[in-house]
């Protein structure tokens, strides 16, 4: 009986999870490339056959999105699906408010390879970051002489990856940043996403959304860089205009990795 109740929650969790990344990711869902823009030698993969290997690995699709494009069909466009681990919850990753997750980000097109990294997400903001390859190495899976044994080690590794990810961020709490420090790491943030930023786009990175988040402590400066970073929601000092959320799937996950770069060297004194 208990077997059968787990197996009908496995069922339950497959519906409640193919029913997201239709409504959100379609395009994970392609069943041949998008037509005039591969070449002969492309071997189609679709993103479902790489899912169906990571869930049997313990992995879950929670969160998903494509990009919306012009030039590329709804079908095919690149899309970014965030998993999360049976195993790797927020008491055992053991950071407060935050779990390790993987990222799974594709397209139909031929402009590019599978790509699996790892990420960070804080319930108490909805904010997933995103870890540099410095720290988990950026996986490409080609669809030319594609193995699942790939995807496979990507997901071995990144689970024995999370224990490293909990000590630098332990350790990140533990730093504590002077004023000074404070502002040039604003600044160095800014400029990620900025050109020449004026200091008004600098003290707006700096703004404290919620009290948990208050400190000078690395982890919490960080954490305070990338939600305005990539939400945005001030007014540019330079233009005026209000400076939007970050949208684009590739820019989201170029400026998550750089910031953790940038906090990276903070570290380092």
């Amino acid at each position: 009986m208990k077997k059968l109740l787990m197996k009908l929650t496995e069922i339950n969790n497959m519906i409640k999870n193919e029913e997201l990344l239709r409504q959100h990711a379609p395009a994970a869902f392609a069943t041949t490339p998008e037509e005039g823009r591969v070449s002969d030698r492309y071997s189609f993969l679709p993103t479902t056959d790489i899912l169906e290997i990571l869930q049997d690995e313990g992995w879950t699709a929670w969160r998903a999105e494509q990009v919306k494009s012009r030039t590329w069909s709804k079908e095919h466009a690149k899309h970014l699906i965030r998993l999360r681990h049976e195993s790797l919850d927020m008491e055992s990753f053991g950071v407060g408010d935050a779990f390790p997750e993987m990222l799974l980000m594709n397209a139909h097109n031929g402009l590019g390879s599978y790509d699996l990294m790892g990420g960070i997400f804080r319930m108490i903001c909805s904010n997933g970051m995103v870890v540099s390859e410095n720290d988990f190495g950026k996986i490409h899976i080609r669809h030319i002489g594609f193995e699942a044994k790939q995807v496979v080690e990507a997901s071995q590794a990144l689970i024995t990856s999370t224990g490293k990810m909990a000590e630098k961020i332990n350790a990140w709490q533990n730093i504590e940043l002077s004023s000074r420090s404070k502002s040039d790491f604003f600044a160095d943030a800014a400029k990620i996403r900025f050109e020449n930023p004026d200091e008004g786009i600098v003290q707006s990175l700096g703004n404290i959304r919620r009290p948990q988040d208050a400190g000078d402590d690395l982890w919490r400066v960080f954490n305070v860089a990338q939600e305005n970073l990539i939400r945005g929601g001030f007014r540019n000092g330079t233009t005026k205009r209000m400076v939007r959320p970050i949208s684009n799937i590739q820019k989201d996950v170029k400026f998550n990795a750089e910031l953790w770069d940038l906090a990276s060297t903070y570290s380092k004194g």
